[in-house]
């Protein structure tokens, strides 16, 4: 029977995760604060999460193709240093161009220990219970939208937004590199893939050509890319609504409690919804446009609850599903690369996203179109998943 420390790297990812993705859903704690010192839009402080899917869009099939065939504690321990580094950079910065420059270089730190790192580690050191590990590390990110944005909000109850992000910063830098250093593997871990034979086309160029390649990425694209925005906008928008920051930091946390559910429910399915896998991927994200029908809907505070729930607990779980499904149609050796090839994907909603929330916001005085957009795309991500073919038990 499985022992505690053979989840250990799983319980590792799950902490890389929730102090990497699980970042983002503070951003939108600095967006008022931001456009009240430098005097520019929403929209304008919003471009900022733009280089989270824009950077990874450049780099991961680089970082992807690095993470197998080098130590991914290496790889973590030097993006957790970049990252937090800039982010102290950040505090000391006088203008926001050098600050847009900085988060430039956190973006890239991310990178090096986010989920084209983490879930390709997850699907190599669990083979055959690829879900459940998914799941496990996804769980950080839920724990992180649960802790995070209250304590965030505590923090910038007290102290100036430049020193609340320094304190982040730090105890951040210390939890990554104790954790990557004790639970890591600090080998390569996998089978590194060979190349072609002669006369055989590269391994690349494969993945490339398969239908399931494209459908997986674009699916996953939209569905996280949903996420992202969501984690931006709903501080400014229940403080629109006319809820207080405190009150916007215990939703997010509500949100995350919820998306945690979602996890374990993957965790607990395991191995049994491997052949239903696109199934479940369209169930998650038709969860999601219940959560933001009833959001809209919404006439008093037990409504917004209700919305958050189907939301956080369809995100929450659907951010396992670019790996889980990767790891039903291509091999263990390659899996890394191929999520890494997928992030570009990622990139053309990443570039309008949060900013034309922004835009909208800053037109209508209200984010309740962009949920409407928002809705859209999710039902498109569901019939790409509908349209792959069946995946491998």
């Amino acid at each position: 029977m499985p022992s505690l420390k053979d989840w250990l790297p799983a319980l590792c990812g799950m902490m890389c995760l929730g102090l990497g993705a699980g970042l983002i859903g503070v951003y939108g704690f600095f967006v008022a604060p931001l456009v009240q010192e430098f005097g520019v839009s929403t929209a304008v402080v919003n471009m900022g999460p733009v280089l989270l899917l824009l950077v990874p869009g450049i780099v991961s099939p680089f970082v992807g193709k690095l993470a197998d065939r080098l130590p991914v504690r290496r790889m973590v321990l030097f993006g957790a240093a970049l990252a937090m580094g800039a982010l102290l950079l950040i505090t000391r910065m006088p203008s926001l161009w050098l600050m847009g420059l900085c988060f430039l270089l956190f973006s890239l730190g991310l990178t090096f220990y986010g989920p084209v790192v983490i879930n390709g580690l997850m699907v190599k050191c669990y083979p055959g219970r690829e879900a459940r590990a998914l799941a496990i590390a996804a769980i950080g990110i839920s724990v992180a939208s649960a802790t995070l944005p209250p304590m965030m909000g505590f923090l910038l109850s007290y102290l100036e937004w430049r020193a609340a992000l320094a304190t982040l910063a730090g105890a951040v830098f210390v939890a990554l590199w104790a954790g990557a250093l004790a639970g890591l593997p600090g080998e390569v871990v996998g089978t590194v893939a060979s190349d072609a034979a002669p006369g055989q086309p590269p391994v690349d160029a494969d993945i490339y050509r398969r239908r399931e390649f494209w459908l997986v990425g674009l699916c996953s694209a939209l569905g996280l890319g949903v996420s992202v925005v969501l984690a931006v906008v709903y501080p400014p928008h229940f403080l629109a609504e006319g809820y207080t920051l405190a009150q916007a930091g215990w939703f997010l946390s509500l949100a995350g409690m919820a998306g945690m559910a979602g996890k374990l429910s993957v965790a607990w399915l395991g191995s049994a919804a491997n052949a239903r896998a696109k199934w479940l991927a369209m169930a998650l994200l038709g969860l999601q446009v219940i959560g933001f029908a009833l959001l809209m809907g919404a006439q008093n505070t037990p409504g917004v609850i209700a919305g958050l729930c189907f939301l956080g607990f369809g995100g929450g779980a659907f951010l396992t599903m670019q790996g889980y499904l990767n790891s039903r149609y291509y091999d263990a050796s390659v899996i890394s690369r191929v999520i890494g090839a997928q992030m570009p994907l990622f990139m053309p909603f990443g570039l309008v996203g949060a900013p034309l929330a922004g835009y909208l916001f800053d037109r209508t005085g209200s984010y309740e179109p962009m949920f409407m957009l928002l809705s859209g795309l999710l039902l498109l991500a569901i019939l790409l998943a509908w349209l792959l073919p069946a995946s491998r038990p």
